[in-house]
């Protein structure tokens, strides 16, 4: 007989110091001044008999592939947890600090080296404190918190997901919260540090139940949040209405042993659209205000030709997957738009899914054909702001993640 799931779960604290640069928005210039809520790396470790995985989720806005890898590798290190079994996502807050790339800003070296160490603090501590857990799942449409922020009335996924983890006694030891939706209630404007209304959804959850609680986005690429003002107020009206409904959503919940653990991840390629010429890029470079992202990326892309740097027309994507039970998280490198979500559900074996976005890498967005022929900043502009990509991807992109993701269930 199979022994039961054991998990840990801890959080650590990684508010930056103020007066370092934010991410989020390309028009903001100012360093944060203060801190509204504080950030955290919440993880999470599970075991049953032989195999052990580590999740992870911090109040960041992403993190290159390079930086997940690296964060791995310290894990692997301190643990012993197999890199397949390590995710490292965000909650993709745009009222973080800089952690990855955003053309002309780089992350701080000494707030990612404390980062780092951070979160494989985070994930010692939950090693540290595994105990039998039962698992609990529930679901519902959830779609009064949010919107497709490029059109109304456009498919978006709206499914609201809770997993819990019980211990022996009843007590909470983890909530998952799933839910898709950009963490943009506060704009450029603001200048404190905030995890959005991702951090208010786990502060209530965690004062209502106790133990860790975390929220894991979603489908979020073309989402974003009703947000009739855009203050600190209306960051705790929407975080306490989504805490609030996943509590309402609990009464449905039935707690059963956890018979199965599994992880792995696959890689597959995405093509890149028509590369420009060096004509194209002096035509953007040009065309574009001499301090904008696009300018800086034509720059960039001009330099690494002079260079003889070799020009991409593809690239490498992990989607990784975890089996707990009779839930699968299915893990993807970026912001899918809403309705991959809605194929990915119509097409899985089963109801019991979490659809993970911005999960080990912060790999941009993944438009679907309407998104796509559609145009506009996530289709054609923004790959220019948070990555050296030649070209952004293809719309069949989020097809290939899709079908990569089925082939894990």
């Amino acid at each position: 007989m199979r022994k039961n799931l054991r998990m840990g779960a801890a959080k650590v604290d990684v508010t930056p110091p103020v007066g370092l640069s934010m991410a989020g928005y390309a028009g903001r210039t100012n360093p944060a001044i203060g801190v509204h809520l504080p950030l955290w790396a919440r993880a999470f470790v599970c075991e049953q008999e032989l195999v052990r995985v580590a999740l992870v989720v911090v109040d960041t806005v992403g993190f290159s592939e390079d930086t997940t890898e690296r964060m791995r590798e310290a894990i692997l290190e301190r643990t012993g947890i197999a890199i397949d079994g390590i995710l490292i996502a965000t909650t993709h807050t745009h009222s973080g600090p800089v952690t990855n790339r955003f053309r002309d800003n780089a992350p701080d070296p000494s707030y990612m080296a404390d980062l780092k160490e951070r979160i494989v603090d985070a994930v010692i501590k939950a090693s540290d404190d595994l105990k039998p857990v039962s698992i609990g799942f529930a679901q519902t449409r959830e779609p009064v918190f949010h919107h497709n922020r490029r059109k109304d009335g456009q498919p978006i996924d709206s499914m609201l997901g809770l997993v819990r983890f019980s211990a022996e006694d009843g007590s909470a030891v983890a909530t998952w919260v799933n839910y898709g939706c950009h963490p943009t209630i506060l704009t450029g404007t603001n200048i404190y540090w905030s995890p959005d209304f991702p951090g208010v959804v786990c502060n209530e959850l965690e004062q209502a139940w106790g133990g860790t609680s975390a929220f894991f986005n979603g489908c979020l690429g073309d989402v974003g949040p009703y947000r009739p003002e855009q203050n600190f107020a209306e960051v705790q009206k929407v975080g306490g209405g989504l805490a609030g409904s996943v509590l309402e959503l609990a009464g449905n919940i039935t707690q059963t042993d956890v018979p199965c653990l599994d992880a792995r991840r696959l890689r597959c390629t995405c093509l890149l659209d028509t590369l420009p010429t060096s004509a194209d890029l002096k035509e953007q470079l040009a065309g574009s205000r001499p301090d904008s992202y696009q300018a800086g990326w034509a720059r960039d892309q001009l330099a690494m030709r002079a260079a003889g740097d070799t020009v991409p027309d593809k690239v490498q994507l992990e989607v990784q997957g975890f089996r707990i039970g009779d839930v699968f998280l299915a893990c993807f490198p970026g912001q899918l738009f809403g309705s991959w979500g809605l194929e990915l559900r119509r097409r899985w074996p089963d109801d019991r899914l979490v659809i993970v976005n911005q999960a080990n890498a912060h790999a941009g967005y993944f438009p679907s054909k309407a998104g796509w022929d559609g145009g506009g900043y996530e289709v054609r502009s923004a790959f220019m702001f948070n990555s050296d990509l030649p070209a952004p991807l293809t719309w069949e992109a989020g097809q290939r993640l899709i079908d990569t993701a089925l082939t894990l269930a």
